[in-house]
């Protein structure tokens, strides 16, 4: 039998898709007028407007798909609340599609318009008048709440609330999507909302007080911070602390405004690198098979190799090849080991042109120990962070493209901003006394990675290419 779901951006209606649930056939349709508008954006690289003559590819639309899901415990909360099996990708976009990342909404119906109006430039924006039954009102979360539940979440997840399942972005890490009336220092408010003109313009990520992890919210707080402090363009995040450490990150591909004196919330169109690529889920590290002697050849998944080929989609192709650049030095600089390929993400700008996102989930994974901390994305064939060498950085630059020396002008510029930078934030970053000795040690980390990352860049551009 086959079924079909509705697409939408705003209350434009781009696209449908049909699946065949016996033989797990996926097909999608644009509409022409939304292919024909200047403003009009294909849903990723994959599925671009005009398709090869077949048809798009069914495996491409359902990898689509299933990256706008949840992973980990929230899967596995949301398969229970919707009676669903694992393997039903079709079921799951069907109950959770009414707010997921970026600026698409699913509908089983192509009547079922959002309630918001078209706005003079196409995009969406309010609706005058009384509320609608599309446009509920938010149900406020209080901090003594919202501490009460942290305290529960290993008895009930963090996306069930008053009974019912919330939606919950792709990732493994507990989080909670709210819409924020206004800044925090101005006294802003946390409110769940279910769509309409409101949608989620922060995510909330709790530290649940794992002995395996201590101070994470904080670790991810000071490692995105630190990037911003060093010019970078990671997301704004805020310490709330409820009082228990709670992570509050502004959400990049949504806009908060106010039209004709009501709150609204623009949504805008984001593709993670799997997603540019046409990797499934699975294929979020490189070694997509895990690093048994056995498999550990095998590096199928999302690599930086991979990831640079995403500037073929780009606008701007040098500014896109800089920021990645500057993103895989970051992470060596803090190091994340598990910077993957869901851990970046694009604007879908007209036309379907890619422009890199603000960054996000920066930690500093190696401050824990009993973790494996194999690299996501090796330096050219180094899957180990102390084992990176000069002549892996310099492979690494040949297989993305990048002339050594601008690596090299690149590396040194952020190692000497990371060292004062890192103490800065560790000093101004607003820290309680039992947290401090943990971001000390952060700072002190980088400073020295800052340290071997110039003197390993400086051998890198003296290693001969026929030695490469």
């Amino acid at each position: 039998m086959s079924h079909e779901l509705h697409v939408w951006t705003g209350d434009r209606h781009i696209a449908r898709i049909d699946h065949d649930a016996r033989d797990d056939r996926w097909s999608l349709a644009y509409d022409a007028d939304w292919a024909a508008d200047a403003a009009g954006f294909p849903l990723s690289p994959a599925l671009p407007f005009a398709p090869p003559a077949p048809g798009h590819a069914s495996a491409s639309v359902k990898r689509f798909i299933e990256h706008l899901l949840p992973e980990g415990r929230a899967l596995d909360t949301a398969l229970a609340y919707n009676g669903l099996a694992r393997t039903n990708v079709f079921g799951l976009i069907r109950a959770l599609g009414a707010e997921t990342a970026g600026a698409l909404r699913f509908t089983p119906s192509a009547d079922n318009a959002p309630a918001i109006t078209r706005g003079e430039s196409g995009t969406a924006s309010a609706p005058t008048g009384a509320a609608t039954a599309a446009d509920p009102t938010p149900r406020e979360i209080t901090p003594a709440e919202l501490d009460d539940r942290i305290a529960r979440h290993a008895q009930l997840p963090l996306t069930v609330w008053d009974g019912r399942l919330r939606m919950s972005v792709a990732g493994l890490q507990d989080k909670l999507l709210v819409w924020l009336d206004r800044p925090l220092a101005e006294g802003g408010r946390l409110f769940l909302v279910d769509g309409g003109r409101l949608a989620s313009t922060h995510l909330l990520k709790p530290d649940t007080g794992d002995a395996r992890t201590p101070h994470l919210a904080v670790n991810e707080h000071f490692c995105m911070s630190l990037a911003r402090r060093m010019g970078l363009p990671a997301a704004e995040v805020t310490l709330l602390r409820v009082p228990r450490p709670v992570l509050v990150v502004k959400r990049f591909d949504r806009v908060a405004l106010t039209v004709g004196g009501r709150p609204f919330v623009r949504r805008a169109h984001i593709v993670d690198a799997c997603q540019a690529c046409d990797l499934p889920v699975s294929h979020k590290y490189e070694r997509n098979l895990g690093n048994a002697p056995e498999v550990s050849h095998i590096r199928d998944g999302m690599s930086f190799e991979r990831l640079f080929g995403c500037v073929a989609f780009a606008g701007n192709k040098a500014a896109t090849r800089l920021a990645l650049l500057r993103w895989a030095l970051f992470q060596f600089l803090i190091g994340n080991s598990d910077a993957h390929g869901k851990n970046f993400s694009f604007h879908v700008r007209p036309g379907g042109l890619l422009e890199p996102a603000e960054w996000y989930d920066l930690v500093g994974v190696l401050a824990y120990e009993g973790f494996d901390t194999e690299l996501a994305m090796a330096w050219g064939d180094v899957f180990v962070h102390a084992e990176v060498s000069a002549f892996a950085l310099a492979d690494f630059a040949g297989r993305c493209g990048i002339d050594r020396r601008f690596m090299r002008r690149e590396g040194r510029r952020l190692a000497k901003l990371a060292g004062g930078a890192a103490r800065e934030q560790a000093e101004r970053g607003g820290y309680l006394a039992e947290e401090r000795g943990f971001v000390v040690g952060l700072a002190d980390f980088v400073a020295r990675q800052a340290e071997r990352l110039g003197r390993l860049l400086d051998e890198a551009v003296a290693i001969k290419a026929d030695y490469l």
